[in-house]
């Protein structure tokens, strides 16, 4: 009990506190710095730079929407390929603005679901391009809820913009974009954990009475599979592109008619013989019966024959391949 101080001891040092006689520790020791937790697993850096593929794909895509959703909303639009980014799913539900509808898709054969993201606004900016209303706006969205007709439009939207996915992607690899179900909740979403990589795509779009984004989120974990695919993207575009062209190339080729024809020999006459020239005279020419004549495509050398006859006509034997 020795090292427990009396109650003398210690009014004797709160006052010698208080008068200044004890010193008290007044320099703050700087904290130890927070150390952040490094996850190994998770890539560094943003993952769709190192995909090069997913740019050339997105440019496709822009060029597709920008066709397709004008032909079904009636009406001019403009699409933009506003970002690209790799964040949390987490951070990407915070950023969702509300209301919006979030569409759930499968990208066949690979595992998992992804989604298609359209904002409140632009929801109703195609169902008034459709009903012909122009220049609407719709002040209060906050906690409005799609109609069955509004759904069933933006239902008819998401097939066309996952059709043109599909189109997108047909280059770099096969895929099959399929609709699953509407969601205006991100918490039912559930395509996959807080922590997990997503790459988020992000289309301005434009229309006469109103502009919105679409967004187009894919887990990394889904096509992790086929990353050496979209980084090799230009290289097996570019063969893919050569043997397409080769092919279509040899085909025309095989359809066209060229002129062969063949020299049986030259003679060399003054303007004195060619004007005494009449019927049954004789040229001699200045190749030997029996040689070899020259035959010619298009009147370039390329081969060498015997002249003949085959089925009653003239025919040219070919014997050997000009170089």
């Amino acid at each position: 009990m020795g090292n427990i101080l009396s109650q003398d001891e210690v009014d004797s040092l709160l006052g010698g506190i208080t008068d200044g006689q004890v010193e008290t520790e007044t320099d703050v020791s700087e904290g130890i710095p927070s150390v952040e937790v490094y996850d190994f697993s998770m890539p560094a850096g943003p993952v769709h730079l190192r995909l090069p593929a997913l740019g050339i794909i997105n440019e496709r895509l822009v060029g597709l929407l920008r066709t397709n959703l004008q032909v079904a909303s009636r009406s001019v639009i403009d699409v933009n390929l506003a970002s690209t980014d790799t964040v949390k799913f987490s951070d990407f539900c915070l950023s969702l603005p509300m209301p919006s509808s979030l569409n759930i898709f499968s990208i066949e054969p690979l595992r998992g679901f992804s989604l298609v993201v359209l904002e409140g606004p632009l929801v109703f900016s195609f169902v008034d391009s459709l009903f012909g209303v122009k220049g609407v706006s719709h002040v209060k969205l906050e906690g409005r809820l799609f109609t069955k007709i509004e759904t069933k439009i933006v239902e008819k939207i998401v097939k066309i913009i996952l059709n043109d996915f599909q189109k997108a992607w047909s280059d770099v690899y096969e895929i099959n974009a399929v609709f699953i179900r509407s969601e205006m909740d991100p918490q039912f979403v559930g395509i996959g954990t807080p922590d997990d990589l997503v790459i988020v795509n992000k289309f301005e779009v434009q229309l006469e009475n109103g502009n919105g984004f679409i967004t187009i989120c894919i887990p990394y974990s889904g096509i992790k599979p086929i990353k050496e695919k979209l980084k090799n993207k230009f290289r097996s575009e570019k063969i893919d592109i050569d043997q397409n062209w080769k092919r279509y190339i040899q085909e025309r080729i095989q359809e066209t008619m060229v002129e062969l024809s063949c020299t049986m020999g030259m003679a060399k006459i003054n303007g004195t013989d060619l004007l005494s020239m009449k019927v049954d005279d004789v040229i001699m020419l200045d190749q030997k019966s029996g040689n070899s004549v020259i035959i010619n495509v298009e009147n370039i050398p390329k081969f060498r024959g015997y002249p003949g006859a085959c089925n009653k006509k003239k025919a040219v034997k070919i014997i050997d391949r000009l170089e």
